[in-house]
């Protein structure tokens, strides 16, 4: 594997919301390896934090050990992206093969959203509606397309990216984790520059606020990364909160 060419800063918070009385997002990440993971789960009786707990770690653990495994030997781009979607494919055939042992987890499922920077580039993953963004010189960017209705409906031209978050639309994904034996993964390969900030997010935060208010909080220099991550968080709760609301936020840096 190649050494790093950057550093890096990773922090995130996950929150109930004002509406729900549980919390069916898991984040996790590991800044040795300079992996995160973002999951939302969907299903009755707790079966959603069930299926995004088992994303989260799931995808962590084999991506960590696949790393470690190729530590020291050069990678390619296409490998890493292999890997990428290779973990969250057996990550998909785990959580569907613990949906049919027990009939109250039945049908359940997740989005999730993966990256690790190797190098000089972010390899990542996703499926259904949770994003990753990429804030660079004062501008933000989403770099993932939502796997849901509302997405299909905006590539119809029915909808606006705004007018469909302020619309009256019930959240339907057209891909998730564990619903089924198989699923398409979508990969991608970022270039990262020094100060760049990448952002994976639940629809809890996405719901809630605009892009335009997202950038806005990302670009405050007077705030810690924590301090950004929290007020993302908190600003989606003062805004109704409808939702979880979970957030991953790295910051590339320049190596010590």
């Amino acid at each position: 594997m190649s050494r790093p060419s950057t550093t890096l800063e990773i922090t995130g918070f996950t929150d109930t919301g004002l509406a729900r009385d549980h919390n069916e997002d898991c984040i996790g990440y590991d800044i040795s390896s300079g992996i995160a993971v973002l999951a939302d789960g969907m299903g009755g009786h707790q079966a959603g934090e069930i299926a995004s707990r088992m994303a989260v770690e799931q995808v962590l653990r084999q991506m960590k050990a696949r790393l470690i495994s190729e530590s020291g030997r050069p990678i390619t781009s296409s490998q890493m992206l292999n890997m990428v979607s290779h973990t969250i494919l057996n990550s998909n055939r785990k959580i569907f093969e613990a949906s049919e042992e027990i009939s109250s987890r039945h049908g359940m499922g997740t989005t999730v959203v993966a990256a690790v920077l190797e190098g000089s580039h972010l390899y990542a993953g996703h499926v259904g509606d949770s994003r990753l963004y990429l804030y660079r010189g004062g501008s933000l960017r989403r770099i993932t397309r939502d796997h849901s209705l509302v997405q299909d409906l905006i590539d119809k031209g029915f909808y606006t990216e705004d007018e469909a978050r302020l619309a009256s639309i019930n959240h339907v994904v057209t891909r998730a984790l564990g619903t089924a034996e198989d699923v398409e993964v979508d990969i991608l390969q970022q270039e990262a520059e020094q100060d760049d900030l990448f952002l994976l997010c639940s629809d809890g935060l996405s719901d809630m606020l605009s892009d335009a208010m997202i950038e806005q909080l990302l670009g405050e220099t007077d705030m810690t990364l924590d301090d950004k991550a929290q007020s993302l968080v908190a600003r989606a709760n003062q805004n109704g909160g409808k939702d979880n609301v979970s957030v991953i936020l790295l910051k590339v840096q320049a190596p010590e």
